[in-house]
């Protein structure tokens, strides 16, 4: 095994430095033996305790960590969270004999990135490792080559996130999957600070999709306008395994009624001051709740699939949106659940509605009702699968766009009209 820091290595580029923990000597020499004749992977330290992996973790610095999570003396849980604090820049790959989505989902709260079922395969476990390494070296590329004050923190005075709506004219499009997953890709690959707002506010199924029970909603936000503040909001707001926190919809429809379009304003204003990203689940409507999310968003994720009657809807949409003067660059257009033996073709649709398909999210509906099902988003569960990249590559496609986001969108949201409806904002620009 290689010992001490990370040197420059004149002959080649850097190994993936890799620490394994596990309390069977067997299992530990054998993922050593698998790794060996990876050129690009090297074993720095073997540690068969998790008090053990601490030590050996801040003397070698590895990228990643493979971390069993029954040991006996501190199980890889409480390793992992100990680990992060102390070597942050690791990747942590948890690996368990119990499969079950409630480790999965405990690994992941603790700051692991990924999750392997014993036993592991050669090829699964190559994969998962390029695979960590690869995100955080993404992560460390943005944040170096973002612009000052692009993203940040959210705690510099003046600091501003960015609201991302994800939002369909047509119901059936998939906007609560797609929200959820797009929510959970951006923080795997920015690292940043991202929340998920159900703005579904009569029928909301984020809860639902990500497994979230909470006896905290918007509603209670509501119930205290007059005193939001940080802390308020993030008290009220549920944190998934991810680290997404996620602002849940009322318990029932009558609730969420009482919930108007000033409040959601309010709300999200307090959001972008705490947030880097605020990715809002709209629903399909033009009323004034739905028609607050999209003028305060810097981006509008407008959902379509290969149906008529869900084409002739987002023509009109592209129509509204340029009557409401939104930007042309604010309306990133998406075909959702895209599948070539529909009969119709992309490029004919563009040439009918006037408007480019920025991206197209690959057909996987067993898959993502299975991951739904499950409660754990597919960029989590099923990474690999095609879907789940173009989610990642869609998260990507944001993030680097809203890097370099001018005040354009702001501005036009502060010279809005206060007329309500859509209509009265049609109507008082004329």
């Amino acid at each position: 095994m290689a010992g001490g820091p990370r040197t420059p290595d004149a002959a080649g580029p850097a190994k993936i430095r890799v620490m394994i923990v596990d309390d069977i000597a067997e299992t530990r020499d054998n993922i050593e033996k698998l790794l060996f004749f990876e050129k690009d992977i090297e074993v720095v330290a073997k540690a068969s305790t998790g008090r053990e992996a601490l030590a050996l973790a801040k003397q070698h610095r590895p990228d990643v960590v493979l971390m069993d999570i029954n040991m006996p003396d501190m199980d890889g849980i409480a390793a992992t969270e100990a680990l992060l604090s102390q070597v942050p820049e690791a990747q942590v790959i948890m690996m368990s004999v119990q499969g079950e989505q409630d480790y999965l989902r405990r690994a992941m709260l603790a700051g692991a990135r990924e999750f392997l079922p014993k036993p592991i395969g050669a090829e699964e476990l190559y994969s998962a490792i390029r695979h960590v390494h690869r995100l955080a070296s993404t992560q460390r590329r943005y944040i170096t080559t973002a612009p000052p004050g692009a993203g940040g923190s959210g705690e510099d005075e003046g600091a501003h996130g960015q609201v991302i709506a994800v939002f369909s004219p047509k119901g059936g499009t998939g906007t609560s999957s797609i929200a959820c997953n797009l929510a959970v890709a951006l923080r795997l690959l920015t690292n940043k600070k991202v929340a998920l707002v159900d703005g579904n506010l009569t029928f909301g199924d984020v809860g639902a999709i990500l497994n979230l029970v909470s006896s905290k909603t918007i509603a209670d936000l509501v119930n205290r306008i007059s005193e939001l503040d940080r802390d308020l909001l993030n008290d009220v707001m549920a944190t998934h395994a991810s680290q997404v926190k996620v602002l849940l919809a009322p318990p029932n429809p009558q609730t969420g009624e009482l919930v108007t379009s000033d409040h959601l304003r309010a709300i999200l204003e307090m959001m972008k001051k705490e947030f880097d990203y605020v990715i809002v689940d709209t629903q399909a409507s033009f009323q004034d709740r739905a028609l607050a999310a999209l003028d305060m968003s810097d981006r509008i994720v407008a959902l379509m699939t290969l149906e008529i009657p869900c084409i002739k809807n987002i023509k009109l949409f592209l129509e509204v949106a340029e009557l409401l003067e939104y930007p042309k660059e604010k309306i990133v257009l998406v075909l959702n659940k895209a599948d070539n033996r529909l009969g119709m073709r992309v490029e004919n649709v563009e040439a009918n509605i006037q408007h480019k398909v920025a991206l197209q999210i690959a057909n996987a509906g067993h898959e993502m009702t299975l991951a739904v099902n499950q409660g754990v988003p597919l960029v989590i569960s099923k990474r690999d699968l095609p879907t789940a990249k173009d989610i990642v590559a869609l998260a990507k496609l944001l993030s680097s766009g809203l890097a370099a986001q001018t005040a354009t969108t702001a501005k036009k949201t502060e010279k809005a009209p206060e007329k309500s409806g859509l209509f009265g904002k049609l109507l008082a620009r004329r």
